[in-house]
């Protein structure tokens, strides 16, 4: 299961505005749902439908059990948060309210994160290497993925701040929001929620290095002291520390086993009875195979096979009192021991017949002389 073990979070002002328009719902280890959003409109307004857009699609997904995390469940948080904020006092100064918004829940085995606007969410391993970023919707975002600009001259140019799509009041068109499911999430990975107060101060190399050191605290701080120090806007960020103590099961693999030899039935057969599996996020379940028909073809080739595949990958071996020798060994040796016995025979037979022919010389050679 992905928990939380640190939660830290910030939201400040800045050296130059009046108000702080951004908004962070309160967060702690034991929460599951974190929200972020950065308000616009002026006057207020900004701030007021952060927080009602905030709050709304909190309300709507704590209410909910770990495993009904879903993109359509988060969906369906936006558009109870449009339908508030559009119950609110939404015309204000010929100016239509709105939001940025970014979500993140935990479900059991991964994250799922949602986004509209240019708040981001970053997901860090353990060293704080980028891993993923969520998709700016704005002009420069695009235009970088037309390659029409570089990431340099999006992050200097002077409409980086205008957003293609927000949660705004008063629309007649559904909004949409981008949702992204992260798997495979690993103990000690990181999440940063941020407003662009905190992505106009940093640039993703920097927000690697202001992280990438220190306990968790100290990692916090030394981001809020950069923005404090470089930010033009409000800036606000959710940081987390995540653990996993589960596999996922789209990353579990069960194995079939023979329900005769109990070999796993694998195409390469290169798994026998007594081999186990050693790879990553895979899990070995032994079960049945009930739709075999025992009288089948496919059932008797697959027996067959993995019957000659573990009796070949087996050794048999002969006890000889008390002790155990190979059976292979054994008639080997055997057959050893009879080829040398009558090549001695052999040798001792040629030895005799050898001296019995000197022996007659001898004897030939002294009736000569006599």
């Amino acid at each position: 299961m992905v928990q939380v073990i640190n939660c830290a979070s910030f939201s400040e002002i800045g050296k130059y505005r009046k108000g702080n328009e951004d908004f962070i719902y309160p967060c702690c280890n034991q929460d599951r749902i974190f929200v972020l959003c950065d308000g616009m409109g002026g006057h207020g307004h900004g701030e007021i439908a952060s927080e009602i857009v905030g709050t709304s699609v909190f309300d709507y997904l704590k209410k909910l059990q770990i495993d009904e995390y879903t993109p359509d469940v988060l969906q369906g948080a936006l558009d109870f948060a449009v339908k508030q904020l559009n119950n609110a006092d939404t015309y204000h100064d010929e100016r239509r309210m709105g939001t940025t918004l970014v979500v993140v829940a935990l479900n059991r085995y991964n994250v799922l994160v949602g986004h509209v606007g240019d708040s981001r969410c970053y997901w860090l391993d353990n060293r704080c290497n980028i891993k993923f970023r969520t998709r700016d919707h704005s002009m420069v975002a695009e235009a970088v993925e037309n390659q029409i600009l570089t990431e340099e001259e999006a992050f200097n140019s002077p409409k980086k701040n205008i957003l293609t799509r927000s949660v705004q009041a008063g629309k007649d068109e559904k909004i949409e929001m981008t949702i992204d499911t992260l798997v495979d999430v690993a103990g000690g990975d990181y999440l940063l929620l941020c407003t662009d107060g905190v992505n106009d101060a940093l640039r993703d190399n920097e927000i690697e290095l202001v992280l990438n050191e220190g306990i968790f605290e100290e990692r916090t701080s030394r981001l809020k002291k950069r923005c404090d120090e470089k930010s033009h806007d409000n800036y606000s960020a959710i940081f987390l520390q995540l653990r996993q103590d589960e596999q996922s099961p789209s990353t579990k693999k069960t194995i079939y086993y023979c329900p005769t030899c109990g070999a796993p039935l694998v195409k390469d057969g290169k798994n026998s009875c007594t081999t186990s599996v050693q790879t990553e996020h895979v899990e070995q379940q032994k079960v049945t195979i009930p739709s075999l028909d025992e009288n089948s073809t496919a059932y008797k080739k697959s027996c067959d096979y993995f019957s000659s595949a573990s009796h070949n990958n087996s050794e048999e071996y002969i006890n000889i009192g008390g002790i155990k020798i190979k059976k292979k060994t054994y008639v080997l040796g055997s057959v050893w021991i009879i080829v040398g016995l009558f090549m001695l025979c052999l040798i001792l037979s040629v030895a005799l017949l050898c001296s019995r022919n000197v022996e007659l010389i001898n004897q030939r050679e002294t009736i000569h002389l006599f």
